[in-house]
């Protein structure tokens, strides 16, 4: 009996000897009220004096501070009187540079999901390798009709329709399977994706675990909404479900032409109180599809909402011709307003009602992610996130609502198991604020720590970095 009751209190010393001494990386975050993003921002259990213990880049404990032993050698950053949250999540960047790596890690984003898309559609055509930076998550566009994603550059897409060779299911669960045996976790679908291939998409999707993203015409919205699509990307694509059927008629033949122009109309006439509205508003409270409206993109292009994107921090990483079609660094110009004179007071008008709707469409219980459109109309790498979440709030969703867009919403949405939130199995991604972010979202811009991968960032390194590589180029 002593020998055994020996070797139990030989085994515990033991657990509790290889505890005591810290590993390579492990940091130790003391004193923070952690914030509570599940629930879509409504679930409000917040945890004041926290400790959150991280080892080996994964967050490994959560509890009261005095509650979680610390091994010796630990990095332990004091945080009292300061706000943690997970480190965010842009649902919708580009990745240009490392110079686009370090302002994002700047600016808290430590997760990128960046679409690899054909030259003229939604996302990127080319992805950087960069040494260090945020998590990257890929997705790849997938089409209807041809292999690498493309559509017709003619317009309208009357003999696309008609005459090109539809992909069967098996050429899509093939195309799928193989982007997912490459690191792919994400598809955008596109325009000229119709119902039965849209079935098939998503099917195939789920079972390899992937996140989907629509923007339909050959499908409409509701379909894609019942379907069981993750999310709606675009208001400006999104609100054209408002639009009058012959109207959509014609969105759906050239949704990257002439087509375009009649919806786009429709909508900017739409009433709020419309029973289309509040139908789509009603289906999308039911469904588990979440939209991703990218408000950066309009608020910037068309100067709503959007100040000069060159006096936010991240504009230290880059330059003009990192991105695309940028706001003037001196004047403040809007390269989309400027070619459009005749219609400046029409467009802005318009982007303001967008707002609106989406405002109603939040307020009938739409799920939102958070997607910065960057690099588009020079929408900063990192700030264009922070921006994105401004107009979040702007349109009704309250500070935490508009935080949850960016964080643990990516796990409801997409199934996001690795990132999102501050629990134990969940990668070491952390925002340290010192200013408290549920009465405004804007208390992100006060970042005192951020954590990427259990690694405490050197922010002033980063920006000192940028300094010298814009005084180099020079």
């Amino acid at each position: 009996m002593r020998s055994l009751l020996l070797v139990a209190l030989w085994c515990v010393a033991l657990a509790l000897s290889s505890r005591a001494v810290a590993s390579e990386n492990d940091v130790a975050i003391v004193g923070a009220t952690i914030i509570d993003v599940q629930n879509a921002g409504r679930s409000t259990v917040d945890r004041p004096n926290a400790t959150i213990f991280i080892r080996n880049g994964v967050i490994a404990e959560v509890g009261d501070r005095g509650k979680i032993a610390i091994p010796r050698g630990t990095r332990v950053v004091v945080a009292s009187g300061s706000y943690v949250v997970p480190g965010l999540i842009d649902g919708y960047g580009g990745m240009r540079s490392q110079n686009f790596a370090d302002a994002y890690l700047y600016e808290g984003v430590t997760t990128v999901y960046v679409t690899r898309s054909p030259a003229g559609q939604d996302g990127e055509q080319s992805i950087a390798n960069t040494t260090s930076g945020p998590r990257l998550i890929r997705g790849a566009t997938i089409s209807g009709y041809l292999p690498d994603g493309a559509v017709p550059a003619t317009h309208p897409w009357t003999e696309h329709r008609l005459k090109d060779a539809r992909k069967s299911a098996d050429e899509l669960i093939s195309e799928i399977d193989h982007l997912a045996d490459n690191d792919v976790r994400g598809l955008q679908v596109s325009f000229d994706v119709w119902p039965d291939q849209l079935d098939v998409i998503i099917g195939e999707a789920r079972r390899r675990h992937l996140a989907t993203i629509v923007e339909p015409a050959f499908t409409s919205y509701p379909y894609a909404i019942r379907a069981g699509i993750g999310a709606l990307i675009r208001n400006d694509r999104y609100e054209t479900a408002l639009a009058t059927p012959q109207d959509l008629l014609a969105y759906e033949d050239d949704p990257m032409g002439r087509g375009v122009a009649s919806a786009y109309r429709d909508v900017c006439g739409t009433d709020l109180g419309s029973p289309i509205l509040a139908a789509l508003g009603g289906q999308l409270a039911q469904s588990h599809t979440a939209l991703m409206p990218i408000l950066s993109i309009e608020a910037t292009a068309d100067d709503v909402g959007a100040p000069n994107p060159w006096k936010s921090r991240s504009s230290a990483f880059v330059r003009p011709n990192d991105l695309d079609d940028p706001v003037d660094p001196k004047t403040g110009a809007r390269p989309y307003l400027e070619s459009h004179p005749d219609r400046r007071d029409a467009l802005r008008t318009c982007a303001i009602h967008r707002q609106d709707i989406d405002g109603n469409l939040h307020r009938a219980g739409a799920l939102y992610l958070a997607g910065s459109g960057t690099p588009a109309f020079g929408i900063m790498p990192g700030g264009g996130l922070h921006q994105e979440l401004r107009l979040l709030q702007h349109i009704g969703l309250t500070p935490r609502e508009a935080l949850a867009a960016a964080t643990s919403n990516f796990v409801d949405v997409f199934g996001w198991q690795d990132v999102g939130r501050i629990e134990v199995g969940r990668a070491g991604d952390l925002v340290v604020v010192g200013s408290d972010p549920r009465v405004d979202v804007s208390a992100l811009d006060d970042i005192r720590t951020v954590v990427h991968d259990g690694r405490v960032i050197n922010r002033k390194a980063l920006l000192a970095a940028a300094d010298r590589n814009h005084h180099g180029a020079k």
